[in-house]
């Protein structure tokens, strides 16, 4: 006589585990996509610092450019020719290196942010599949012992 109450529990808790374990997917996965996005400004910051380090590394060079020039020209050196230009052009090679690490730099940590953020993505959406294959097989596990409940309750009038 409670057989039924017993079996309709029974499929019932296996509906709410399957779709507790559906949840626990989903909502890894939705952590995963929050902390991509989190890479991703991370990266756009990496690149707007960049860009921004870089234009400080060229207004330095330029400064020591100047100050350079002026202390050559005021030794009475004439800056364009000789000595005075070769040390102006290494300042603007130098200047032009340093410029060009800090934009390499920044576009490192960008790619590092990025892959990070591939990386959750992939670890949410890997997470969402076990979630909807452990709902399956939590679905198949009672609805087997369901299904066996059934077949071994007798009717009644029958010996």
């Amino acid at each position: 006589m409670c057989e039924p109450v017993t079996m309709s529990l029974l499929a019932a808790g296996t509906l709410f585990s399957a779709y507790g374990t559906y949840q626990q997917g989903q909502a890894a996965q939705d952590a995963a996509r929050y902390n991509a996005q989190m890479a991703e400004y991370a990266a756009q910051d990496a690149e707007r610092r960049g860009e921004e380090d870089a234009l400080a590394v060229r207004r330095k060079a330029a400064s020591l450019k100047s100050s350079q020039r002026v202390d050559l020209a005021s030794r009475g050196l004439d800056i364009g020719y000789g000595t005075a230009q070769d040390l102006q052009d290494q300042t603007d090679f130098f200047g032009e290196q340093d410029v060009a690490t800090a934009r390499y730099n920044a576009r490192t940590q960008a790619w590092s942010a990025r892959a990070g953020g591939k990386l959750a993505r992939a670890e949410g959406n890997a997470a969402a599949h076990q979630g909807l294959l452990g709902a399956g097989g939590t679905l198949l596990q009672g609805a087997g012992m369901v299904s066996s409940k059934w077949s071994t309750k007798k009717p009644s009038g029958t010996t």
